[in-house]
């Protein structure tokens, strides 16, 4: 049921349109309004509340799917998660609106259709309805609201599909000629050894005044540790032959094959050490936390510190202060940690930040300069190299940039409006000069003749798709339920 799950994700349907009319109402953190258990109403169409929560847990599980399962709440909000499923659910029920006026209707047939074709609850190739029902369980779906849920997906795409259109030849070969242009250039490179830049300590004290944010102490924990040391104790070769055979995928190589005794023989010894001590730490877990234990020593560490493991640290962030933590084995011996306080992270000294200062503000000055003396060179390029014509995709074609410089110079240089200046890359700069232009390329558009139709006629459906809502907008009222956390 997992392997098939994507196909139940009911579309959140955030496209080229979401991005029109962002500003229709203030976001921040929300908590929900009781208005009809709706978080919004626009025109007559309510966004109710469930409505909100499931599309919701759709798009966290498609980021956190894309992200290797690292997202969490408050990763989504600073990505704006909530806002980007409210504003979607808001389009939809502007389409919705318009459908309504316009007679635009899905029959029950049209939904039965739509489930009998999703793979998902399908067995042997055919429509299961054991599957079906088994598969919405699994998801905590009820039917109905599955088939509502489809019902409106089709609605958008049926009311959508009527501003489809493909795009007439001369819309093609206006799509291509931007697509396949080609200019010849006369350009010159200019790397950081062509300026020389310096900063006194006024200038970096300025700079860092204005930056404080950008320069901060790490997140930092005061903890005190109470330290076990392992057994001194001498282990048999019975015992260290028994340990070996339980535990013998503990020991192995770098290439992952498990070690032969003799071979793993000194770590065997040291674990066993570590497991005669573990009742020892045990009790000083227990003193420590009584209070009847002072620690070995107090220290104050950077959060993801190399002196613990990953479930070490992830055990401290995820305790309270004045918790103590269970014993941790941290370099061959028992630690018992108390998390004293947490100290969050605040603005470092100038003295502290100096040298991150001093290379993040020469940077910028390299780049201004850089930027300079490129540009006064674009205006008299007779020294310059000369180039073949260039199209989006000639990254080898300008020497001696690398592949990805020219990639990043080409799709600046066929946004410019200019036909000659200068063109910032990450550690140089480009002067150029057009001095040649071919518009349309009939062979290269002849060879692509089927990607361009397609993403010509893409281009048009958004634009339309893009009026329509900013249209919708200015007919039918929208009203947010949703209160501003305070």
């Amino acid at each position: 049921m997992q392997k098939h799950r994507k196909y139940l994700v009911i579309t959140i349907w955030i496209s080229t349109i979401a991005f029109v009319g962002a500003g229709f109402v203030g976001w921040g953190t929300y908590q929900y309004g009781s208005k009809s258990n709706s978080v919004a109403l626009v025109g007559d169409i309510p966004v109710s509340l469930e409505e909100f929560q499931q599309a919701y847990g759709n798009a966290f599980e498609q980021y956190n799917r894309a992200m290797g399962g690292t997202l969490d709440e408050a990763t989504a909000r600073k990505m704006g998660l909530q806002k980007q499923v409210l504003q979607s659910l808001v389009y939809q029920a502007l389409v919705k609106n318009f459908a309504k006026d316009h007679g635009i209707v899905v029959s029950d047939e049209e939904v039965q259709k739509a489930i009998l074709a999703i793979p998902a609850f399908q067995k042997d190739g055919k429509f299961d309805k054991n599957t079906y029902l088994a598969v919405l369980q699994n998801m905590r779906m009820k039917p109905k609201a599955f088939e509502e849920s489809l019902k409106s997906e089709i609605l958008i795409k049926k009311t959508l599909s009527l501003l489809s259109s493909d795009a007439a030849p001369l819309e093609v070969e206006a799509f291509g000629a931007a697509l396949f242009m080609a200019d010849r250039l006369r350009y010159k490179v200019f790397t950081a050894d062509d300026v020389t830049v310096k900063a006194d300590e006024k200038e970096l004290k300025k700079y860092w005044e204005a930056h404080k944010e950008a320069y901060m102490t790490p997140k930092r924990f005061k903890l005190a540790i109470l330290w076990v040391e392992p057994s001194d104790e001498t282990p048999s070769d019975t015992e260290i032959e028994s340990y070996y055979k339980e535990n013998r995928t503990d020991f192995v190589n770098e290439k992952g094959e498990i070690l032969p005794l003799e071979s793993a023989k000194e770590k065997i010894v040291e674990a066993i050490r570590l497991k005669h001590a573990k009742k020892k730490a045990q009790l000083a877990y227990i003193d420590l936390k009584k209070g009847k234990k002072s620690a070995s020593e107090e220290r104050v560490v950077d959060a993801g510190d190399p002196l613990f493991d990953t479930k070490t640290w992830e055990a401290i962030e995820g305790a309270v202060a004045g918790t103590t933590l269970k014993p941790k084995i941290v370099g061959g011996r028992y630690a018992v940690i108390k998390i004293e306080k947490m100290i969050l992270p605040k603005p470092k000294s100038f003295e502290e930040a100096y040298n991150d200062v001093k290379n993040d503000f020469m940077k910028i000055k390299r780049a201004e300069a850089l930027k300079k003396v490129a540009q006064k060179s674009s205006e008299n390029l007779t020294d310059a190299q000369e180039s073949d014509y260039v199209t989006r995709d000639s990254v080898d074609k300008l020497p001696p940039l690398t592949k990805a410089e020219a990639s990043l110079f080409l799709r600046q240089l066929f946004s410019a409006k200019k036909a000659r200046g200068a063109i910032l890359l990450d550690n140089k700069a480009v002067s150029y000069a057009i001095v040649e232009q071919k518009l349309l390329d009939s062979d290269k558009l002849k060879e692509h003749e089927a990607f361009v139709k397609e993403n010509a006629g893409k281009i048009k459906s958004n634009l339309l798709q893009n009026n329509l809502i900013t249209q919708l907008q200015q007919k039918y009222p929208i009203e947010i339920f949703l209160k501003e956390a305070e």
